[in-house]
């Protein structure tokens, strides 16, 4: 079993948007998933409920103390990928993830506040020694996710090639409770969350 932290200190980042699609991404390709919510705002399980019956996943809600015991019980009942959704501002929370993870997906607007905002997440992730990378979020049209992909590099930060962009797909299918490939199938959303997963299922060699 595998399992992929989707961590951001700063709000706003799109972090939830990220897990949710993580996990329909990976039951669409027929692995068994778990989805743990342990922000308290529970948006990832809030959107789980909303949807219709036979397209829930197996998603939960939790505090950030129950975790090992929930990713011991998802093992248990032959969970293949375990996504970890956490909670903005808590970097409690966030290091406890981190540390059970086998990767941190590291969601980032390319603008100057969200840049300036990532060093205390990518920090968090260093120090629990879990592999970890960036993905440009909601990326404008335009050089600016090159810009912001290099500026990261620069210090350091591992940076995947796979951009989302700002799409009004990922705004509509969310509010709706579905995905986008629930959404608009063939859309350009769809094609960035299929590669952005096989990149992600590629490191955790699912």
């Amino acid at each position: 079993m595998k399992k992929l932290a989707i961590l951001a200190q700063k709000g706003g980042s799109g972090k939830t948007t990220i897990a949710v699609h993580m996990a329909v991404c990976a039951v669409r390709q027929g692995l068994h998933t778990a989805l743990i919510d342990l922000d308290p705002q529970a948006s990832a399980y809030d959107w789980n409920e909303s949807r219709e019956e036979g397209y829930k996943l197996d998603a939960v809600k939790a505090t950030a103390g129950q975790l090992a015991s929930l990713l011991e019980q998802a093992k248990e009942a032959g969970a293949d990928l375990v996504i970890i959704d956490t909670a903005p501002h808590s970097n409690s929370t966030a290091a406890i993830a981190a540390q059970l993870a086998d990767f941190i997906l590291i969601p980032c607007r390319p603008a100057r506040f969200d840049l300036k905002a990532i060093g205390s997440t990518v920090e968090i992730a260093r120090l629990s020694k879990t592999p970890s990378a960036v993905v440009i979020n909601a990326a404008p049209r335009g050089k600016l996710s090159e810009e912001a992909a290099l500026a990261l590099r620069q210090q350091g930060i591992n940076v995947l090639d796979s951009v989302l962009q700002n799409r009004a797909a990922y705004s509509h299918a969310v509010i709706d409770g579905l995905s986008v490939h629930e959404y608009e199938p063939k859309g350009k959303a769809a094609e960035e969350i299929d590669e952005l997963f096989s990149c992600v299922r590629g490191v955790l060699k699912l």
